[in-house]
């Protein structure tokens, strides 16, 4: 009894494992069938989008852009010598009226300047007085050699007259000391001459050197007179830009800047503009006069409005990203909004082609829309996600819902965009598409095993 016992004790647990090996490939193979074949789409997992139909616009997204007026006034640092630091700014933001301080720089050295050449000046007209004044004691001096050499020879020809009677020796004689009298006036004479002409030379060196002081005060005043620079004109402050070392950032109190560099703008707000950029591999999708859609970052809720006006023609460098090249966009934006603010960042959606275009009336035109266009003539087009579109062998393919259950469907792509793609062939109204593909599911639960493996069903075969 014992060994009987023990024996249908054993043989039991064997039955019972080769049972379950015998029986769980042809579960699994009824699961999956019943799976694949019977379960609704909701409870197989599958997600799945209806065919659309209607206009479908393919567009190309610009980031990072920034609102500018499309007209300002550029207030620049002074052009002056010298270095220029930032003392004073007027808030940003801020409405300025005509006469505000709009910036100011550290008048130090600009001062001293001012002092030194004021300096200058009156040295050397200090030293025209002197140099006019050594001319008149040395023109005296000549004056009066002039006068003691006319003296000389009056005395000299009155000699020459006494020794009439004398001997002719004598009479010679006489007359030469009157001719070397003559001599000496003419040379002292001369040499009056000569230094007048060398003092007005100088003279007139002097007077160069204190003209060139007087400028040189005149300008050092006006350079100090420039490092307050006044609002000519009212408008909002929008603070302008430097270059840093991690790239453009706006200008502050104590930085140093050079003579004409951009220091504040006063925007014209009722024109706006986004300047934004897009990569190199796709400014060839962008041409003027094309459609953009504006979203503030933010107030994403109000959408506004524009077209491209400007595309640059020649690419730049990234900010901090080497290697990338990028092409700067100008946006003009239509509608006038106080919402818009210069420095507000925005994202640029550029309607790069609608299908079926949109066609504009004719000035004479019978019953045109609302906006001037009249509907395309070609018929709209189906389209689904991206998602739902699968590469199989070699085939574009999809999977319809067909009463329920995914149908492997071969579909003719057309255009697409960001999201979604035309169907030219495959697809018809209100059909439904899978968003994942079926037999990948199938493949999650352990597959379907070779003797059960029930394929899906194809177009051809319905």
């Amino acid at each position: 009894m014992t060994q009987s016992t023990h024996t249908t004790s054993n043989s039991s647990p064997k039955k019972k494992i080769l049972a379950i090996l015998i029986g769980l490939p042809l579960l699994l193979g009824a699961g999956s069938y019943a799976y694949f074949y019977f379960l609704p789409e909701q409870a197989a997992g599958l997600t799945s989008f209806r065919v659309q139909q209607g206009e479908f616009v393919i567009s190309l997204t610009l980031r990072g852009g920034e609102l500018e007026a499309v007209k300002a006034e550029n207030i620049t640092a002074p052009q002056v010598r010298g270095e220029l630091q930032i003392t004073h700014l007027f808030p940003e933001g801020e409405q300025v009226d005509i006469g505000d301080l709009l910036a100011e720089f550290d008048k130090v050295e600009f001062e001293k300047r001012v002092t030194e050449t004021e300096q200058a000046l009156e040295a050397a007209k200090a030293d025209l007085e002197k140099t006019m004044a050594n001319q008149e004691a040395h023109n005296a001096q000549l004056r009066g050699e002039i006068l003691n050499q006319e003296a000389q020879m009056h005395l000299a020809e009155l000699q020459v007259e006494k020794m009439e009677f004398e001997s002719s020796v004598q009479k010679e004689e006489a007359k030469l000391k009157a001719r070397q009298a003559e001599l000496r006036l003419k040379q002292a004479e001369k040499k009056f001459e000569a230094q007048k002409v060398v003092d007005a030379a100088d003279t007139k060196k002097r007077n160069l050197q204190i003209a060139r002081k007087k400028r040189d005060l005149e300008k050092a005043q006006s350079d100090l007179a420039k490092l307050s620079v006044k609002a000519k004109n009212p408008g909002l402050v929008v603070y302008g830009k430097k270059w840093s070392a991690s790239g453009p950032v706006k200008i502050r109190v104590g930085d140093e800047i050079w003579g004409g560099h951009t220091l504040i703008t006063l925007p014209d707000l009722s024109r706006m503009q986004v300047k934004t950029y897009v990569n190199e591999v796709e400014v060839d999708k962008l041409e003027l006069g094309q459609k953009v859609l504006v979203k503030l970052d933010a107030l994403p809720a109000p959408t506004f409005h524009g077209a491209i006006t400007s595309i640059a023609n020649l690419g730049r460098e990234k900010e901090g990203e080497k290697n990338v090249k990028v092409f700067d966009i100008i946006v003009e934006i239509e509608e006038q909004d106080s919402r818009l603010k210069p420095g507000m960042t925005a994202s640029s959606e550029v309607i790069i082609e609608i299908i079926p275009p949109q066609l504009v009336s004719a000035p004479d035109s019978i019953q045109p829309g609302a906006n001037g266009e009249i509907p395309a003539s070609d018929s709209e087009p189906l389209y689904i996600p991206l998602d739902a579109v699968f590469e199989e062998d070699g085939k574009t393919l999809v999977f319809r819902l067909v009463e329920g259950q995914p149908v492997e469907q071969a579909v003719v792509l057309g255009p697409q965009n960001d999201n979604y793609v035309i169907i030219e062939e495959g697809l018809k109204p209100g059909d439904r598409v899978t968003l994942s593909n079926p037999t990948l599911l199938l493949d999650e639960l352990g597959g379907i095993p070779q003797e059960e493996a029930q394929q899906p069903k194809t177009a051809a075969t319905e």
